[in-house]
């Protein structure tokens, strides 16, 4: 088992009820990434659907998370054929922390589109180079030591302040850390925390500082196959201290898997 499988286990305590131990190595400064608490209430979700995808999930963080006990609470608002609706909560010290829509349903595996966007050129995962603009500012085992992202040569030449961004855009490669265990035994249960795994797009026109997230949505577009997903990750606007982050993550037979857009603000 990885550290990721681990770490996001849950464990059902009662009706409608599962508790988690949180990780502290998913913590970026004193909070503990959004991805990673999205993965952890993906996985109390399904617990409780007939159904075993999340293809719509959407997110409202409240207040920063932090490892140790917490507490998650499940409610299906609609059990349906096709889709069963499940609302989670957590909460940590009696205080709510993120809660959660997550639509879940059945994709197949082997679907073929009626259309799809050709995936953006992207070098080969051995020209990519590794580096994340918080790396300096964090504990040496936190958030950063949890995934491998690699940049492309020139959004690595951006992130680096050896060139300026020609626009706020980043593409790459990202994967759990080899340390770890590498990628998650199931692909898909990665995918929420791979949207939000990134160092902030905004980091690219400002010197990196924590941007926290408000919401965020994201949609699973077709079951991956294990390994390095690709990414590209781009703003529309940047303005009076809030910003868009828009992911879009394709698999390694070139497949749209996930797309999320969230909105967060300006570090500070």
């Amino acid at each position: 088992m990885t550290r990721f499988d681990s770490a996001t286990t849950v464990v059902r305590v009662g009706e409608n009820r599962y508790a988690a131990e949180l990780d502290p190595g998913y913590l970026i400064g004193s909070a503990l990434n959004g991805g990673y608490l999205m993965s952890v209430l993906q996985r109390a979700a399904l617990a409780e659907s007939d159904h075993p995808h999340a293809v719509s999930s959407s997110y409202h963080f409240l207040r920063p998370g932090s490892g140790g006990p917490a507490e998650i609470g499940t409610e299906v608002v609609k059990r349906g054929r096709t889709v069963t609706t499940v609302l989670v909560t957590l909460r940590q010290r009696g205080a709510t922390v993120i809660t959660g829509t997550v639509a879940t349903a059945a994709l197949a595996s082997q679907a073929e589109p009626l259309y799809e966007t050709p995936p953006v050129e992207i070098p080969p995962v051995d020209r990519c180079r590794n580096f994340d603009p918080r790396e300096s500012r964090l504990a040496e085992d936190s958030f950063v030591s949890r995934v491998d992202v690699g940049f492309a040569p020139d959004s690595y030449a951006a992130l680096a302040g050896e060139r300026a961004a020609d626009s706020p855009e980043l593409y790459g490669y990202v994967d759990l850390s080899a340390r770890d265990g590498g990628s998650a035994e199931n692909p898909e249960a990665f995918l929420p925390l791979a949207v939000d795994a990134l160092p902030p797009v905004v980091s690219l026109l400002t010197d990196w500082s924590w941007a926290p997230t408000v919401e965020l949505t994201w949609h699973l577009r077709a079951v991956p196959e294990p390994g390095p997903l690709a990414f590209r990750a781009h703003t529309s606007l940047v303005s009076d201290g809030w910003f868009d982050e828009n992911v879009d993550l394709w698999d390694a037979k070139g497949r749209l898997v996930a797309q999320s857009r969230q909105l967060a603000r300006v570090g500070r």
